[in-house]
């Protein structure tokens, strides 16, 4: 048992750091569309600001991996937890575009490092599942905080004073960087960014992403006004976060339990079986059970979500490597996701575009499984 607790130690201390870095991004999604002005940020700016990061962390996966190969897990990280709370510190100052768009890189490199990290660590430990299941559920904790007192502390304090209020409280991130030990490092690889035609598994982490994360999480305020036209726009605006809320709650408490599972009944059943009630949802949700959808999908696709590190290095011998290509392959999903969601959001054919993102999810999912099943890990 005091093994089992030890070797645990690294992988919860990893995501403890990717948990407080974390903190700040999470309020900035909530403050921004409705305070941009309050930080001299134009409106038209908004969008940029806030998937800029994504699209940095696309881009720079392969020199993360070569930074790792080079200099081992726990410095990168270090500094990675330092860089973010400088950008969180910054983001309330009000020194222009140029400089929030800077940050917001700083911070998207600050988050890929953390995040690959902290998968690899829970990877080394031998139930992956539950590993992984812990991860997730740490990783949730410091959004939430930041979401319940973000607005509270708004009430009585300036934008810039709040910013710099959320990076200290992100500092305890730095501490549990340092008190990581070093994991074996990956042998030296040769840096290029070249990109190779995404596996099975690959193209349906990309197809989900894209379908939940991007287009579903910009299209619920529009999907809830088609469904409740009765509401006020208040109203409308609370049930979209509440549901941002919802999906982070799921993740926090059913994501251990779905590692469990995963251990328990196989990695590739209980995710496979997550992706075909995630396509439930996105039926039930774009064909008039707008609430009843909304809450399946969130439920489940953090069960998706929470394994997918998991599922992307079975058989692999290089764990940092699968992990990076599979966390570029969702990032793509999302960020691209997110764009053709906001062209989107005045189409009356929701429903049918959905229809086709599903049945091309269930036939990834049938190929994933019969592949997984052939080569068991």
């Amino acid at each position: 048992m005091q093994k089992h607790i030890a070797e645990l130690k690294s992988p919860m201390y990893a995501s403890f750091s990717l948990t407080f870095a974390l903190m700040g991004d999470a309020f900035l999604y909530s403050f921004l569309p409705v305070n941009a002005p309050s930080i001299d940020v134009p409106i038209i700016w908004i969008g940029t600001i806030l998937s800029i990061n994504r699209f940095t962390r696309i881009l720079l996966n392969p020199l993360i991996l070569r930074v790792f190969s080079r200099l081992g897990f726990r410095l990168p990280m270090i500094f990675a937890a330092i860089a973010a709370v400088f950008a969180t510190a910054g983001y309330g100052s009000g020194f222009g575009i140029t400089i929030l768009l800077l940050l917001r890189i700083l911070w998207g490199i600050s988050y890929s490092v953390l995040r690959v990290g902290a998968i690899t660590y829970a990877m080394d430990y031998p139930q992956k599942g539950l590993a992984l299941g812990l991860s997730q559920s740490i990783v949730e904790s410091g959004p939430l905080l930041a979401l319940l007192i973000g607005p509270l502390l708004f009430d009585v304090i300036s934008p810039k004073l709040l910013f710099l209020v959320i990076a200290l409280l992100s500092t305890p991130g730095i501490y549990f960087a340092v008190k990581l030990k070093e994991r074996d490092r990956a042998p030296g690889r040769r840096f290029n960014f070249k990109v190779s035609f995404p596996s099975i598994f690959n193209r349906l982490a990309f197809l989900g992403a894209f379908a939940v994360e991007g287009m579903l999480v910009v299209l619920i305020g529009a999907m809830l006004m088609d469904a409740r036209p009765d509401w006020s726009a208040v109203e409308i605006t609370a049930a979209a976060a509440g549901f941002l809320s919802f999906r982070r709650i799921c993740s926090l408490f059913i994501s251990p339990f779905a590692g469990w599972a995963a251990d328990r009944y196989g990695l590739p059943n209980i995710y496979s079986g997550s992706i075909l009630l995630i396509c439930s949802g996105l039926l039930l949700a774009t064909n008039g059970w707008v609430i009843t959808g909304l809450v399946v999908v969130f439920t489940f696709y953090n069960v998706n979500a929470s394994l997918a590190a998991g599922a992307a290095s079975a058989g692999k011998a290089d764990v940092t490597h699968a992990v990076s290509d599979n966390a570029t392959f969702r990032d793509a999903g999302s960020a691209f996701g997110a764009l053709t969601g906001g062209f989107l959001l005045a189409n009356d054919h929701l429903h049918i575009l959905y229809a086709a993102i599903v049945l091309l999810l269930i036939f990834f999912t049938w190929k994933y499984h019969r592949q997984s099943n052939a080569f068991p890990a």
